[in-house]
């Protein structure tokens, strides 16, 4: 029997899967496959777990070498939630022979509709607007006027799958879009829809910086202090891709000092964002829980997505979105 661990965090408060009961057919309907849900309060794969499943559907505990150097290990795939894969330990995956995947076709359009949705809501000051109405400050709302989108530039750091996307539903709404990525040429992000820049000329022209690349060594701490001095006073940035490719420090230093708008912020340095965090104080930035793209549409596409690729290992047909 092919035994699957589901990640317990992918269970709501009702203890139902949060991305519906549908795509779990595609598990139930097997007789080779046994699946077992696994406790909400784990944050590391454990040795016991990797002995136990032949595969893993991941979403947010972390997968480490020694998450796998048990003798006992049957875990022979991992199959992660969403695009990143910074939580699991590729190396170490690759000397066990333990295929990892993830799921960028399900999470490109949801998560480009979520910068759009940061972008929308810190221009027309919509938190703002409503804490007006809420506090009976409706006379206030001349004061709060929003910035408009038709004449400014967008700028967006990293023009992969997510970043293309981006691109492709921003055309209508600014009058540039702007975009950093040393992997593509200038051609090629021509054809995308954007002008290829190196990455503090995005800063300086840039009235809204999206940043969607992946974590590595060469991004981490990317955006920086160099950076925000760069961009203009009345730019705002958004991060939709991994908190460290922010240095946070810079960046609450940046909103101190007033040298950007404001931010958006789905993702942070550290998960869950202390209650104390300074960036909390600031109301011109939005934060949210590393969670904004998650709608039904696209955690059914997310999950039907991952388990596909258990259901192709198991049926020895390619899989598509392995990244190991």
């Amino acid at each position: 029997m092919f035994k699957v661990g589901i990640s317990g965090d992918l269970l709501n408060n009702k203890n139902e899967p949060c991305f519906g009961n549908g795509p779990l057919e595609l598990l139930k309907n097997r007789n080779d496959i046994e699946i077992s849900w696994m406790d909400k309060t784990i944050t590391e794969i454990t040795h016991d777990m990797t002995s136990i499943y032949d595969a893993i559907l991941l979403n947010l505990p972390k997968v480490k070498a020694h998450s796998v150097s048990n003798t006992e290990c049957r875990l022979k795939i991992i199959a992660r939630f969403g695009v990143g894969f910074d939580s699991v330990d590729i190396e170490a995956m690759k000397r066990k022979n333990i295929i990892v995947t993830n799921t960028p076709n399900a999470v490109r359009r949801p998560v480009a509709v979520a910068a759009l949705t940061m972008i929308f809501g810190l221009a027309s000051k919509v938190i703002k607007k409503d804490n007006l109405v809420r506090t009976g400050n409706w006379d206030q709302r001349t004061n709060f006027m929003g910035v408009g989108l038709s004449r400014k530039t967008l700028g967006v750091i990293g023009a992969g799958s997510i970043g293309t996307e981006t691109i492709k539903l921003s055309k209508p709404f600014f009058k540039n879009i702007l975009a950093y990525d040393p992997f593509l040429s200038k051609e090629e992000i021509s054809i995308k829809g954007a002008i290829k820049t190196e990455i503090h000329e995005l800063a300086s022209k840039s009235d809204f910086v999206v940043v969607l690349c992946n974590l590595d060594s060469s991004t981490k701490g990317m955006i920086n202090s160099e950076f925000f001095s760069n961009m203009k006073r009345s730019g705002y940035i958004f991060n939709l891709s991994r908190g460290p490719v922010i240095n946070e420090i810079d960046l609450e230093k940046a909103l101190e000092d007033e040298k950007i708008a404001g931010a958006g912020l789905d993702v942070t340095n550290i998960e869950p964002l202390s209650k104390t965090s300074r960036l909390l104080k600031y109301d011109n930035v939005i934060i949210t829980p590393h969670a904004l793209c998650w709608t039904d549409e696209c955690f059914n596409d997310i999950a039907t997505e991952a388990i596909g690729s258990i259901i192709n290992f198991i049926d020895h047909k390619p899989i598509s979105n392995q990244v190991n």
